[in-house]
């Protein structure tokens, strides 16, 4: 179709012994997707990426590949948030991957998002862990573009992730959202709209670096309600929901800030406004 973009984005981050630090050894980028400049939180590289376009529109297709080899340290982050804009018909798609090599580090923290009016995309996210490796991975997700009237009014949403420790699958997750056919899971009575975030968390003992997180998420008091679940000895998830983006953002925000005492690598600034 016309106007639609198809691209392939190929980031690689490798350990520079020389220099004692992570770099950016390899990038191919462009279309859908650009990149920041790179800049160092030591001993962490942080990254933004940047869509161009704000967001997918009908039919386009995104496939984001993201090496971090052995001992090197990552941050990505995104500016704003991604939008599924609105599509007449038709779909888009996305792919991503990481790759998270022996004795790295990933913290992906992008901003929210927001599936417009009509819009239809199929996402897959796909992680491979190796030892000794930890990663903190957000996904979060809002029902659309609230300030104009619009929840839950995308037609699909059809996004899975799995994750794999030395490609073994431990954790393969669907989440098909059709609110036209009724398919919206997250809803709470009492509540107009329903804002959800998800934490992945892997690296060693993760009840021990949660501990103080679980009082916190599952606080009955709270205008908000979440859980945590952990997995195996090496990765658990946090689930929230709120019935508005400012109180998720500032949830996400506290978490975070708990999370960096027993993870001293979430100690980065993403330097946004």
């Amino acid at each position: 179709m016309v106007g639609s973009l198809q691209s392939e984005v190929s980031i690689e981050f490798r350990y520079d012994e020389e220099r004692k630090r992570t770099v950016l050894s390899r990038r191919k980028a462009g279309g859908l997707c650009h990149l920041g400049k790179a800049y160092w939180e030591d001993p962490v590289l942080c990254l933004q990426i940047v869509n161009p376009t704000a967001g997918l529109f009908a039919r386009d297709e995104l496939a984001m590949s993201i090496d971090i080899q052995e001992k090197a340290k990552v941050a990505l982050t995104s500016p704003s948030a991604c939008r599924f804009h609105t599509m007449p018909d038709g779909q888009a798609e996305l792919t991503q991957s990481f790759n998270v090599g022996q004795g790295a580090w990933l913290d992906y923290w992008p901003e929210t998002v927001i599936p417009q009016r009509g819009s239809s995309v199929k996402q897959r996210t796909i992680i491979n862990l190796e030892d000794e490796s930890q990663m903190v991975f957000v996904e979060n997700l809002t029902p659309g573009r609230i300030a104009h009237g619009e929840n839950q009014e995308f037609r699909k949403l059809d996004s899975s992730i799995e994750i794999y420790h030395r490609r073994e699958l431990l954790v393969k997750e669907r989440c098909f959202l059709e609110p036209s056919a009724g398919h919206w899971p997250l809803s709470v009575p009492g509540w107009k709209t329903c804002h959800y975030a998800s934490i992945w968390i892997a690296g060693k003992n993760p009840d021990e670096v949660l501990a103080e997180c679980v009082a916190m998420v599952e606080d009955p008091t709270a205008e908000y309600l979440g859980g945590v679940t952990i997995l195996d000895s090496e990765l658990a998830v946090m689930r929230v929901v709120a019935p508005d983006n400012l109180i998720l953002r500032r949830l996400l925000k506290n978490l975070r800030a708990t999370l960096k005492r027993s993870i001293p690598l979430l100690n980065t600034n993403f330097r946004k406004l």
